[in-house]
């Protein structure tokens, strides 16, 4: 049992081993906050590929209108309430008298080829445009609704990551406490239909105080095998403290009976999809940003 070998806990500062930092950051959670998160990004990138709203900001902020001409009507493949969106191609004249060319979008056809048109430029930068009552983008801003499930994912990612540094800082920095489990209750956070467990317990520090925390894990019969459940605290801050076992990782952590320090079987591909996640996340990320600012 860990209770008997975490006795033999080396003094802090520990090293804890990647393996084991990578599942303290991916938490119970980040899993599916990456699958969120990422997909999501994928998503957006798919359904804002043809937005523009850099563009429609300049033009908000300051325009000039000139005449102008629809040179080309055509479909798209985008559609809108079951009503298809149309292109456009135009061209005006500036108030210097340069002839401009353009692309707008509108759900339902509004015009033909050959029709006048009024169109709104900016005055610094006429090649962006707009016919008056038309878009700039193919899709409508409300699109932007599918960002709700980057956003989601995106908090439980960094929620778990950041719930993972201070299990890590106790890893490091813990001082060895036992803990009694007061009481135990499903949540309604669920991993494969399985529930996720809050345990509620005591801890009894050095100094003779007791402080109460609480840990969420999933029910893998790792807490309450053994009386006392051994814990960590911050010396410096009691309150801050976790149930060892309630680490989310796959191989229990163990500590090593000559050296004193953490040890944990395997875990390369826990830090090879955890490493996988941010990468993806950070790309695909980018790639939204520089797409919106019109840089893509």
């Amino acid at each position: 049992m860990l209770s008997n070998r975490i006795k033999r806990l080396a003094p802090p500062p520990r090293p804890v081993p990647l393996p084991v930092a990578c599942g303290a950051m991916m938490g119970i959670t980040g899993s599916f906050g990456a699958i969120f998160l990422i997909s999501g990004l994928v998503g957006t990138l798919v359904f804002t590929a043809g937005l523009h709203p850099a563009e429609e900001l300049f033009l908000a902020y300051s325009h000039e209108t000139g005449r102008g001409n629809i040179t080309e009507v055509s479909g798209t493949d985008a559609s809108e309430n079951d009503e298809p969106v149309y292109k456009y191609d135009y061209t005006f004249t500036s108030r210097r008298g340069v002839e401009y060319s353009g692309t707008n979008y509108t759900t339902g056809r509004q015009w033909s080829i050959g029709a006048p048109v009024s169109v709104e430029y900016v005055p610094a930068d006429p090649t962006i445009s707009r016919i008056q009552g038309a878009r700039i983008s193919k899709f409508p801003p409300w699109v932007l609704f599918i960002l709700i499930f980057p956003t989601v994912g995106g908090t439980m990612f960094l929620s778990s990551a950041v719930s993972g540094l201070l299990q890590i800082r106790l890893l490091r920095e813990g001082k060895i406490a036992d803990a009694k489990i007061l009481t135990m209750r499903e949540t309604n956070t669920r991993l494969n239909e399985v529930p996720v467990v809050e345990y509620i317990y005591e801890i009894h520090t050095s100094m003779g105080e007791v402080f109460q925390g609480k840990s969420k894990a999933m029910p893998t019969g790792r807490i309450g095998d053994e009386d006392p459940e051994p814990a960590l605290y911050l010396p410096s801050h009691p309150s801050r403290n976790m149930l060892v076992d309630s680490l989310p990782l796959r191989y229990q952590l163990d500590v090593d009976g000559l050296s004193g320090q953490w040890i944990s079987q395997g875990g390369r591909k826990q830090v090879t999809l955890y490493l996988l996640a941010w990468g993806a996340a950070i790309v695909l990320g980018g790639l939204w940003i520089l797409r919106l600012s019109g840089i893509l």
